[in-house]
Formats: structure tokens, sequence, C-alpha cells
């Protein structure tokens, strides 16, 4: 077989394979046994997932197409044949119900008369109608000869190779890539065609039945092979793409996960798994539980979760020195220990300007979000320790630690002037910096924030300001025998602050936006003019506030962010206006200044930026379920940005 058909039978086997794991991870309404077994199989789904997202593949991708990208991966014969033996591998471990039965302990049964398959019997070899092998028996498929339907025992058959001992050998790391066999890859090309057709017949009949545990104690025989396989996948891949794996994982896996529940355990379930340090991806497992973890305590109610915690810890104002400020954040100290500290101000004023018991609960609801504990590092946030009441006012205080290289000093690399810890945003890195940073630095900045996005999205969380005002860069770790200094700042380890607006994505129906009331009052009101407050706001939004928040939104703000980065001025220093409405601004910014990313950034990153200006918010649907990937795919293209 040619190498074009063959990635097309290799795409077919990957399908093939998707609706193997979908089979066995259904399973919502039987009994907690196999709903442990469909969980651990479900995370091994997510892995494969994961793999085929590297190459723009889904399980629900037309098996006519292959797409470029995975066409280029396999040009090389060798990983091609490495591919597609895995591939099989794993649609044999579905498809071959004897060893389901004998070695992982799980029994099929069809639907009509609820008969356990049996291997005992089989009908006569010659004529027989398709119909009655797919009512009597799982372990026969067929096949069309000369215009006449035949049957055959699969399990006498050619059987869907089996990972081969020198591909074995060589992914082991005991044997080298130019021995091996030709002869036996082009036997294997010449096999696939039949192979693949007797797994999608096998995996057809299979899809028709129910399963259930006859011995529990086997499941972890099958994850076992199914982690094997995938790793065999997984060591065909370069370096970056295993780095890319590692950080897309969790996004793909939880993205439309919302029960609580369901998260803790599986979170249980893939910490165990990550022990294994061998694994390519262990990292990616460890992101993933973590991930898990987090998103469950995010989303477990209130009434559940302030059981076991409090849901912020409540502070006094009088135990700190706060620096005063005309910044929506200071520095201080406490006077206990000195210890330095990051305070940001929360307002709960209302429309008229007084208190509103209203707009303080959105700031306790603001407090239990930040002050859940164990977050996960994409998230580029500080760790906040609680917070107090300014009654004079009215507002809050929500007190950070500062990052672990500034807390973890020795006393005397330490400075008494809180001044110097000052951190500075993103708009002065920019404003100041004389010298245009250089590319590679601003290519690794704009990845690291896009993923920030995408790791607020995929738990289920809209950040609603993102601005560079909102960018933070604190003091780098000063060198052996010296001090802080209030110039040089770690612009490789950016935070993300300004969560004051920030929301659940699926909150009951989000009535305070639309209502106006206590939200509005906290929100910037639409401006006769644009300004630099208003300027990242998506002019759906910026011109009509009671609309509901959309994912696209933080797109769109990350995109001018982007445009910033990727230009290295800020948008008032570019000879940029902002007169006129929101969308003149937005079509100046298109014309003007976007194409200037082509000479500067390349094509990838522009594409990247002007897609994020673009992006339609017409469609409620995609709005409502789609959204919540837009950042991961952006993020993955910004992946192929090298300098």
């Amino acid at each position: 077989m040619d190498p074009a058909s063959l990635s097309f039978a290799v795409v077919g086997m990957f399908l093939t394979c998707c609706k193997g794991y979908e089979f066995l991870s259904n399973a919502s309404k039987a009994p907690a046994d196999a709903q442990d077994a469909a969980r651990r199989v479900l995370v091994e789904f997510d892995i494969l997932r994961t793999w085929g997202k590297l190459w723009d593949l889904s399980p629900h991708s037309p098996e006519q197409q292959c797409p470029e990208k995975f066409k280029f991966y396999l040009t090389n014969e060798y990983t091609r044949h490495g591919v597609f033996v895995a591939l099989s591998a794993i649609s044999e471990t579905f498809t071959d119900v004897r060893r389901l039965d004998n070695k992982h302990g799980i029994v099929c049964y069809y639907p009509v008369k609820g008969d356990r398959v049996s291997f005992d019997s089989f009908p006569p070899f010659d004529r027989v109608g398709v119909r009655h092998l797919a009512r009597h028996h799982i372990g026969r498929a067929s096949y069309q000869d000369k215009g006449q339907i035949y049957a055959r025992d699969v399990t006498n058959a050619v059987q869907s190779p089996r990972v081969p001992q020198d591909v074995r050998d060589f992914l082991d790391g005991r044997d080298d890539p130019l021995r091996l066999s030709r002869g036996a890859a082009s036997k294997a090309d010449e096999e696939t065609k039949r192979a693949l057709g007797l797994s999608k017949t096998k995996m057809s009949l299979l899809e028709r039945c129910r399963w259930s545990i006859r011995d529990k104690g086997r499941i972890k025989n099958l994850i076992g092979e199914l982690k094997r396989c995938n790793e065999d996948l997984q060591r065909l891949c370069h370096f970056d793409a295993l780095a890319q794996m590692i950080q897309t994982l969790p996004a793909v896996a939880l993205l439309a996960n919302k029960n609580f529940m369901d998260l803790h355990k599986k979170a249980d379930i893939v910490k165990e798994s990550a022990q294994d340090k061998s694994s390519p991806i262990a990292a990616g497992r460890e992101r993933l539980a973590a991930m898990a973890r987090f998103k469950a305590r995010l989303l477990t109610p209130s009434k559940i979760a302030n059981k076991y915690q409090a849901p912020w810890r409540s502070l006094e104002q009088r135990d700190y020195h706060i620096l005063s400020s005309s910044n929506p954040y200071s520095m201080g100290t406490t006077l206990k220990n000195q210890e330095p500290v990051f305070v940001e101000w929360q307002s709960y004023r209302g429309k008229d300007n007084r208190p509103d018991a209203h707009a303080e609960e959105l700031v306790h609801e603001l407090g239990r979000f930040l002050s859940v504990p164990d977050r996960p590092y994409d998230f580029r946030g500080l760790d906040c320790t609680g917070l107090f009441k300014d009654h004079a006012n009215d507002r809050y205080g929500v007190v950070y630690s500062l990052p672990a290289r500034l807390r973890d000093l020795p006393r005397h690399m330490r400075t008494e002037t809180l001044a110097i810890y000052n951190p500075s945003t993103l708009t002065n890195l920019l404003h100041n910096t004389r010298a245009i940073a250089d590319l590679g630095a601003r290519f690794d900045l704009a990845k690291k924030l896009t993923y920030s996005v995408v790791a607020l999205h995929t738990c289920g969380w809209l950040h609603k300001n993102i601005c560079p005002g909102n960018i933070l860069f604190f003091a780098a770790r000063p060198a052996i025998g010296e001090s802080i200094s209030r110039t040089r700042k770690d612009w490789s380890r950016p935070v993300i602050v300004g969560y004051g607006l920030s929301r659940p994505d699926d909150i009951a129906g989000q009535p305070k936006e639309r209502d106006g009331g206590a939200w509005a009052s906290r929100a910037p009101q639409r401006p006769e003019s644009l300004d630099r407050e208003t300027i990242y706001q998506h002019p759906d939004k910026s011109t009509n506030y009671r609309r509901r928040f959309r994912h696209s939104y933080d797109i769109y703000s990350l995109g001018l962010v982007l445009l910033e980065i990727g230009l290295w001025q800020n948008l008032g220093e570019s000879g940029t206006t902002f007169s006129g409405d929101a969308y003149e601004f937005r079509q100046m910014v298109l014309k003007s200044l976007v194409p200037k990313l082509w000479g500067q950034c390349g094509a990838i990153y522009g594409e990247v930026v002007k897609e994020c200006l673009t992006i339609s918010t017409d469609d409620v649907a995609l709005a409502e379920k789609g959204q919540r990937d837009l950042a991961l795919k952006l993020a993955v293209r910004l992946d192929k940005c090298v300098a």
C-alpha cells in the first residue's frame, strides 16, 4: 500500500480506536465498579485524543480526510508503520472479546436476549447472512468476495498486528531505527487494508453489545495494556510534540467536565497513574490531576465546601501596614513578622456610590474563587491569603503572598523599602524598555499568557478584564550577595491579576449582567469616547454591558495584548487614536497595525492575532458550547512560533 493510502488507513484505525474507548467509557448508569472502570478507561481515551489533537485528528474527523499535518508526520516509513501497529493493538484490545473476558474480566452481552457472548459454537463456514452474524457471533467478521458473502473466524484469521518486537526494541531504546526490517514494514502495509476492514467490522458488532464486569480485579490489566499502547504512540513523537501533549492534556480532558464528584475521582485515578515516572507524559498526568482537583473544588457547591473549609479567610486591616497608592493595588507588610504582601482593592459600592450588599456578596464570591488552594501554575497568579474590610473606603483588600522567589529570600538579601517590591505592569514594560525585546522572549510571553487563559476557561471561569494593566512583573531574584533591585524585573514570569469582574462561565443566566444592578456599578460603563480602560473590551460588550459575557470576549482582549507584545509597543504609542466607537477602533487596528505583525513576528503569529480580533460572537450555540476550547486552539497554533 502506498504511503498516502496508508495514511488514510491510519486515520480509520484511529477512529475505530475512539469507538472502542467510547464503548467502554459509557457507564453513566452502571454500578459503581463499572463506573470506576469506565473512568480509568476514559483517562487513557483523553490521552489518545490529546495525541490526535497534535495532528488535527478528533474522534469525529471524517475518515475520507487526512490532515496535511498528519500526512507530513507519516512520511517516515518507520513512523507510519509504528503508528499503525500501535493503533491496531488498541483496536484489538477492544474487539478481542475472548481476551476481554478471560484476561480483563469484562463480559459482553447482546441487548436483545441478554445472552453472554459464546465462543464455544459457531455456525457453518459456508454462506450465512450478515444479519445472522451480527445477531449471534461478535467474534466473527464478514467480508464480500465476488458478490458472495462469507464468514470467517477472525480469531484464526490474520489478526490486527501487535507491536512487533523490532518496533518494541526501538521504543524501549534497545535497538537502532535503521535496523527496522523494511520487508516486515512492506508486509504490514500489504495487510493493512484487510486488518482495518476486520477491525471496523468487529467494532461495529461490538457497539451493539452491553458489557459488565465479571472480575474487577483484572481491570488493571486492561488499563495497563491501553497505557502501554498510548506510550508507544508517544515515543514515536518528537520532543516538541510531547511537550505540547503535556501542556494541552488538562484542557482536552477537562473542558467539558462539570461534575465535581466525577472530577474528584478522576483526580485520584490520574494521580495514581502518574506515579509511574517512566511514562513519556508523566508530567502531563500530574498536571491533569492537579487541574482536575482544582476544578472540582471550584465546582463544589458552597454548602458542601463550607463543611470542610472556610469560604475565605477573614483578615484584619490593623494587622497590616499598607502603602497609599492611586493604583488598584498596593504593597504592604504584616506588622507581626514584617513579611511583604501584595494587596488588590475591590470596591463594594453600588450604582449610587454607596455601600451595596449585593456588590459586597460578589466580592465574597471572588474571595472564595481566589482562596481555593493548590491553584495550578498555569494560572500565573499569586497565592491569596485572605481578605480584610476597609470600612473607611467601602472596599475590601485582597491580600496575596509575593512570588516564592521573593518570599523565601534570606533576611540579609531583603530590603525594608516596600516600593522596591512594587511590580511593573506590561504597559510600563512596553513604555520604558528602550530596546525591542528578543523575538523568542516575545513568543514565550505570548504563549504563557495564552495558556493562562486556557487554564481559566478549562476550569469554567471567565476573566473579563484582560489588559496590559493587569499583567504584572515582580522583581527578579537577586544574585548571591546582592539585594533586590527595583529596576530589574523578571519578565519571564508574568502574573495575572484583576479578577474583580471574573465569574463562572455558566452562572445561572448571569442576570446581574443583564439587569444592571451591583455588577453594572462595578463594570466600566459605556464611554462617550474610547480610552485605555475600554479598548480591550470586545465592541459588542463595550457598547452594551448588559450583554452576557462570552469566552470570545476574553479572546478578543487577549488578541490586543498579543498585538502589543508582537509590535512591542502600547496601542497609545503606535499612532492609534481612541476617537470613534469600538467597532471603528477595531477596523483601524486590523487595517493599520495587524499587518505589521507578518514582518515582525511571522505569518502564524499574525494569523492568530487576526483571528482573535475577528472572532465571531453571533452564533449563540457556539458561544454556549464550542467557545470553551477557542483559547486552546489558539495556544496550539502559537506553539509553532519559534525563534
